[in-house]
Order: C-alpha cells, then structure tokens, then sequence
C-alpha cells in the first residue's frame, strides 16, 4: 500500500478487455485492480506537448488514464523532433495538440483524449483545469508556468512539475494541501529562463524526465508509492546523478 491517500477515491470497475489491456500494470505488488480503476475513474490535464509533455502523455494514455487533457497552443516544428518523438514528419506544421491527440488514440483507444489548442492564460486557466484531478506542467516558458501554478493552488489541484535545462533536469510535485507551491520553491523567481534555442536540450533526457512525472502521476491518483511531496528530485544526466534535495512547504 502506499503512504497517502490516493486522489481517485472511487475506482470504475474495468472490462475484460482493460484487464488484459493492463495485465502487466495490475500485476505489480500493491497495484492490482483497484489502482487500475481508479486511473481509469482519474481526468488528468497535460500543460505543454513538447519534450516533457509528450513522454508524460504516451505513458499515461498507455496506463490507462482515463481522460487526458491536452493544453499546447503550438505547431510541430522540425527543430522539435530531436527531442519530441510524439510527432514526425508527418505532422509537421500541424497543431501539437490535435496531433498529440491522433497519436494517443492510436496509442490507446480505450482513452478520451481532450485536444485543447490554447495558451493557459489568468482568463483560461480555471475553465481549462476546474475538472481536473491532477495537473501536469510541462511548460517551456515562465509567464504561463505562474498562472498554472497559481491556479492550482487556488484550486487545491495537485500539480506534477517538471522543467529541463540543457542536460539537466528536475521533478517535484507541488500541492497546497501540504503547503508545498511554486513561490515556495522558487520564492524568487527569475525574471525570465534561457529557452531551449539559447541552451539547447538533450533529447533522451526529456524522456527521462518526463517518465518520473508520468510515474509521479500514476502514485498521485493511486495511492500506490511515495510520491515527491517535500522532495525536489534532480537529474544531472552527464554525470548519470539523481540527487535529491528536500523542500519545506509551509506547514
């Protein structure tokens, strides 16, 4: 069992076809059904398609969440497929969101998936999250990471966070309910962040990155695990280093 509450309390009973869809999942020590209902019962809303995004999409639609939401307001670009292997060439110039959509359904049918073609803006940011049970930034630009984060704490949502930086990369999860929430993380925050294009980006290592959130999400709304509440897990993937340093909310 886990060491929290899982946030799908009721989980929907699953079908013959889910059962073996999900065989591998349900066979995990302190998994089993149960957990897989609720993931099936859970809405999970995705805030950025790109290198992190895409990862977290793929193995949440091929775990069986059972409504995504997809947030990105940009087209696939060539200088994109180094690193977002959710799209190729043949979807180039296409909306990531629709895009993303056509290939999680393929992915996994038995998923809604809810393609949303917006910037998260202060006017959009409720409309877009209110029906969510967890949240996952995987923003590329500061002003919009605020207002998601912001949002969330309003709405007591608990929010997977994620960033990269070059070769390096981070995860933690921030929730109001444990008086954990971005200005406490980053109290200070920059006025903006060197973008992928100045610093460049390691292709495998928004895999990597973007897997720790989507298992984050899993432990979230299963209860199964110990997700990082109060935990900030750094990746520096040139030295192959996890590190982990411990974060205080307020209490």
């Amino acid at each position: 069992g886990g060491l929290m509450q899982p946030v799908i309390a009721v989980p929907e009973p699953l079908t013959e076809t889910e059962r073996e869809r999900y065989q591998r999942t349900m066979a995990i020590d302190g998994f089993g059904e149960e957990a897989q209902g609720r993931l099936k019962a859970a809405t999970v809303c995705c805030i950025g398609a790109g290198g992190l995004g895409g990862p977290v999409l793929q193995y949440l639609a091929a775990s069986g969440v059972g409504r995504l939401i997809v947030v990105d307001d940009d087209v696939v670009e060539e200088r994109n497929l180094q690193r977002q292997t959710l799209y190729g060439n043949a979807t180039l110039g296409a909306p990531k969101a629709d895009s993303a959509a056509a290939r999680l359904a393929d992915l996994n049918p038995l998923v809604e998936v809810i393609p949303v073609p917006l910037r998260v803006t202060q006017e959009t940011a409720e409309e877009i999250l209110g029906d969510c049970d967890v949240v996952v930034d995987a923003v590329d630009n500061l002003p919009t990471r605020l207002v998601v984060a912001r949002t969330c704490q309003r709405l007591d949502l608990p929010l997977v966070f994620g960033a990269v930086q070059a070769v390096n990369g981070q995860v933690t999860v921030l929730w109001e309910r444990h008086g954990l929430a971005l200005s406490d993380l980053f109290p200070d925050p920059p006025r903006s962040c060197p973008t992928a294009s100045e610093v460049g980006v390691l292709g495998p290592m928004t895999g990597w990155v973007g897997s720790v959130m989507a298992t984050e999400v899993v432990k979230l709304l299963t209860g199964v695990g110990e997700p990082l509440l109060g935990r900030v897990m750094y990746i520096d993937t040139l030295r192959a280093r996890v590190v982990e340093l411990p974060f205080a909310g307020r209490s």
